[in-house]
């Protein structure tokens, strides 16, 4: 690995270049799915490459190689200069410079995650099969099930002298069931995800993923209303994410966010606080530094409701005149870094769940939407699909079928009234339980 980034160090030295930049990756990976508790799929990979960026005359270039010999990596680096020579012409192109500061680099990375055999790995996919099927006679069929995980060795160089490398490791299982009565199927998808599979209770994910998806049969048709609304954790953070683009210095410049979003705007319910956190090891996307090198930080996107930040790498905190928050993000090293989200939270309440439905007393609790991924990102209206339960007396009465949820992400969480305790991450995104003053619900 360092031969190779110091080659390419090297060959870039040698060119004339306003500056330039390295990225090294190597990742590893395991996954494993289980049927009738036998081992079904399993995967294992490992891959390393390096992505060059270079500016020259003010203009960038980028290009990338999985071939780590000499030539390939100075053909990399010159595609990457010519692509610079006929690229636009742009000042505001550059690189970070170090930060005098100590990268947080605990919890990032378990090395019980490598140290644990692919045995044991294949039982935790095998644990969830069992105990589906063991938890309840309803529970028909797994469409899949398994265990993944992956660990990413990171470096970044570039000519102002920055030089970073750290570690880290996450590990997940899933569950895809059905459950069944009479002619009446209902599915549920359900997952977790650690820094070590120590970490996780395949047990637990299939009690939870079946109980769900029983609590779902006997659903019954409502008449269309417009009521107060529990939207269950998992479903608020699937909202926040939708909304997210929306918090991207890039789509500010771009003008591709809802121009409601301004700073110092009170958007949301004062009992919405929304941060951006890479630092935090419970969400999917945390490490220690960003995609430029730049250390790790917790960005506060709205207090109280009041918007007081936009989430910008280097390039776009120079567009907007803004403070670089530590949000460059890459997929890999096959491509280039982009403005985006780390990890995405709205911090918890004091309530729980069951206190959430007794402050409704008569309402509608959303557990599932589906179609999500059809919002407008710029203005925020929606209308989705949905599944639930009736609230009636503080409790639930029954499940819900038939039904779909209309309105507007921005103003869903204005009219926010009780925030929950049971705070979750879903992979890069986290969320309590939240209650909505009122949403339209179609239903008969």
């Amino acid at each position: 690995m360092f031969d190779a980034i110091n080659v390419a160090e090297e060959i870039l030295n040698k060119k004339e270049l306003d500056h330039w930049e390295i990225f090294f990756q190597s990742s590893s990976s395991f996954r494993a799915e289980t049927k009738q508790l036998e081992t079904d799929f399993l995967h294992k990979a490992q891959i390393s490459g390096i992505a060059v960026r270079l500016i020259k005359n003010h203009r960038s270039g980028f290009s990338f190689s999985s071939n780590l010999d000499y030539t390939s990596l100075k053909e990399t680096i010159d595609m990457a200069e010519s692509i610079a020579d006929v690229t636009s012409e742009d000042p505001d192109y550059g690189f970070c410079e170090p930060v005098e500061t100590k990268l947080a680099t605990n919890g990032f990375f378990d090395p019980h995650i490598e140290e644990t055999s692919e045995l044991e790995k294949i039982q935790l996919a095998r644990v969830i099969e069992e105990t589906a099927f063991a938890h309840d006679r309803r529970i028909s069929a797994i469409r899949s099930s398994g265990y993944t995980d992956f660990v990413l060795d990171v470096e970044v160089r570039n000519s102002l002298g920055l030089r970073v490398r750290e570690k880290a490791g996450l590990a997940r299982i899933w569950v895809e069931l059905m459950a069944q009565s009479g002619s009446e199927q209902e599915m549920c998808y359900w997952s977790d995800h650690a820094r070590t599979p120590r970490a996780l209770d395949p047990a637990r994910l299939a009690r939870v993923g079946a109980e769900r998806a029983i609590n779902r049969l006997g659903g019954v048709a409502i008449s269309s209303t417009k009521c107060p609304v529990l939207i269950e954790n998992s479903v608020a953070a699937s909202l926040l994410q939708t909304l997210s683009n929306s918090f991207l210095a890039e789509s500010h410049f771009k003008k591709t966010a809802s121009p409601r979003l301004e700073i110092g705007s009170e958007v949301f319910s004062p009992l919405i606080n929304i941060f951006d956190s890479s630092l935090d090891v419970r969400g999917a996307h945390a490490f220690p530094f960003d995609g430029e090198g730049v250390p790790s930080r917790s960005t506060t996107v709205a207090d109280a409701g009041v918007i007081v930040s936009f989430l910008s790498d280097y390039y776009y905190s120079k567009k907007l005149n803004t403070s670089h928050t530590a949000n460059c993000r890459r997929t890999g090293f096959d491509s280039p870094p982009f403005n985006g989200v780390t990890n995405l939270l709205i911090r918890e309440g004091h309530l729980t769940l069951s206190d959430l439905m007794k402050e409704i007393g008569s309402g509608i609790m959303i557990t599932e939407v589906m179609g999500l991924h059809t919002a407008n990102p710029i203005s925020g209206d929606f209308s989705v699909g949905a599944a639930g339960f009736k609230i009636s007396n503080g409790g639930i009465d029954h499940p819900m079928k038939g039904i779909a949820i209309a309105g507007n992400l921005i103003d869903l969480f204005r009219h926010v009234t009780h925030v929950g305790s049971d705070f979750q991450f879903f992979g890069h995104v986290g969320a309590p339980s939240l209650v909505v003053e009122s949403l339209s619900i179609s239903g008969e």
